[in-house]
């Protein structure tokens, strides 16, 4: 089975989630990734992107946040990398959140809704955050409800 990977690169400026948010509703798009599975996934990667921006790479516009989607009929999977320093050691270290706290429930939100989370340091330090999501689950096959029925950008 033949899978292309869609690669995108970004500055580590706030302003770079929407661009990423636009590139990768188009890719889900463009392979038929629909409802629940789409809006999910989209939750997952935002959280590992403002992450990257944030903690790996504090906001340097010189530094870059990396990403990476692949769709199969199976499974949806995004690979995001940031270029900071000891983030994996920062992910060893996180104590869980409290449910009040303004910030810092990212990790908890990647791990409630993605299939599986892998964590690991590149070969030039920077955190390497991998997602998968399978698209057989029957909870993602169901429509996402809507207050209003708006779309809502997806």
């Amino acid at each position: 089975m033949t899978v292309k990977t869609h690669e995108f690169t970004y500055p580590s400026v706030l302003e770079s989630e929407d661009q990423m948010l636009k590139d990768v509703r188009t890719v889900l798009d463009r392979n038929a990734v629909a409802g629940l599975l789409k809006h999910s996934f989209m939750i997952v990667v935002s959280e590992a992107f403002t992450n990257a921006l944030r903690h790996g790479n504090r906001l340097d516009p010189e530094k870059q946040v990396n990403v990476a989607v692949s769709v199969n009929k199976t499974e949806i999977v995004a690979d995001i990398i940031d270029e900071g320093r000891g983030g994996l050691d920062r992910v060893k270290r996180k104590r869980p959140s409290c449910l009040m706290d303004e910030g810092g429930r990212g990790l908890e939100i990647i791990a409630h809704y993605a299939d599986s989370v892998q964590f690991e340091e590149t070969e030039k330090g920077g955190l390497k955050v991998s997602i998968k999501f399978a698209r057989t689950r029957r909870k993602y096959n169901k429509a996402v409800a809507r207050p209003h029925g708006g779309d809502h950008g997806d």
